[in-house]
């Protein structure tokens, strides 16, 4: 385990029933880092942030926040987290204001430093203009704001988030998007979204789960990195396109040809390839085979790309072994 780790979870198993929900996850978030926890559904995210947030045990394993024990030592780790689950439960009856001041008394706070710390959360979550509003005339995006600034009103070290921007529109996913940015560095967040285009601006680092195992880890740049690129060729159909294409395939290491189209009198294919830029030696070699060549274009790998391309891997693994222990620093 790093010294470092803010979040960490050594050889964490969770079961329900028969059902395994984790097996054997471990890892260590260091302290400042936004780290997005990706998975299908099914995959383990919540069990994960539900253990972490001291509201199920783990079956076996040791979880800890901020070097607390989630199980022995609850108590503290609630006074160091801030968790923020899909469907905040609030007081609808409430003004902000009002809910906001109960949440820092049921965390502890008291006399004054109840009104400075709510004061503290009101501006940052851009609550100022809705701060005497009863709760139930809140559009979701402001209420998701009131849920946010009720985890951070005791100031955690910690920020456990699952599916903040959930069910909001555009504009409010761009505004609570920018809110979250700026935590970076001042808490430690674990960020779970469906939305892979968010986590991939927003966090420094990835954990991607599948059958409750982590499958993959690292920084957005490095995971794309290790994903095989995809190149688009266009050309003009020809007699001796269908003998080229497999002689390409050969000469170039690591390629393999995904998908083939007609469209009047042009061909469209991709390669998929490993290793150094083929585009010289398509381009070389379609001309020498007398192939008018109209678009050759390497493809930009997203985070939906390193998604896909794990969970296939792995299953392509669990035919081998279905039993995998992961160790990750993040």
């Amino acid at each position: 385990m790093s010294e470092a780790g803010v979040i960490e979870l050594e050889r964490v198993t969770k079961y329900y029933g028969q059902h395994p929900g984790l097996i054997d996850l471990t890892a260590s978030v260091k302290r400042g880092a936004l780290v997005g926890l990706l998975g299908p559904n099914g995959s383990g995210k919540s069990t994960t942030l539900r253990i972490l947030s001291c509201c199920i045990p783990p079956t076996s394993g040791r979880a800890r926040v901020c070097g607390f024990d989630v199980f022995t030592q609850s108590i503290e780790v609630r006074r160091h987290l801030g968790y923020l689950p899909e469907n905040c439960p609030l007081y609808p009856e409430m003004t902000v204001l009002e809910y906001l001041r109960w949440t820092a008394a049921m965390k502890g706070l008291n006399g004054s430093d109840i009104d400075q710390s709510v004061f503290e959360v009101v501006g940052p979550c851009g609550l100022e203009s809705v701060r005497k509003r009863v709760i139930r005339t809140l559009s979701k995006g402001f209420r998701q704001r009131v849920g946010l600034a009720s985890v951070l009103v005791h100031r955690p070290e910690v920020l456990i988030l699952d599916e903040p921007t959930v069910g909001l529109d555009p504009l409010q996913v761009r505004e609570f998007r920018s809110l979250l940015a700026s935590f970076k560095g001042k808490h430690t967040v674990l960020i779970s979204s469906h939305i892979l285009s968010e986590v991939e601006l927003l966090c420094d680092s990835v954990i991607i789960l599948n059958a409750g195992q982590v499958i993959a880890s690292g920084s957005p740049e490095s995971l794309r990195a290790d994903v095989a690129s995809r190149y688009t060729v266009e050309c003009r159909r020809a007699s001796t396109l269908p003998i080229v294409l497999p002689r390409l395939v050969d000469r170039i290491t690591g390629a393999t040809l995904e998908d083939y189209t007609e469209n009047g009198s042009f061909a469209r294919f991709r390669l998929r390839c490993r290793g150094e830029d083929p585009r010289l030696e398509v381009s070389r070699m379609l001309a020498e085979a007398g192939i008018e060549v109209k678009e050759l274009a390497r493809e930009v790998v997203t985070l939906e790309d390193v998604f896909v391309d794990c969970i296939k891997s792995q299953r392509v693994r669990n035919g081998e072994t279905t039993n995998v222990t992961t160790g990750l620093v993040l």
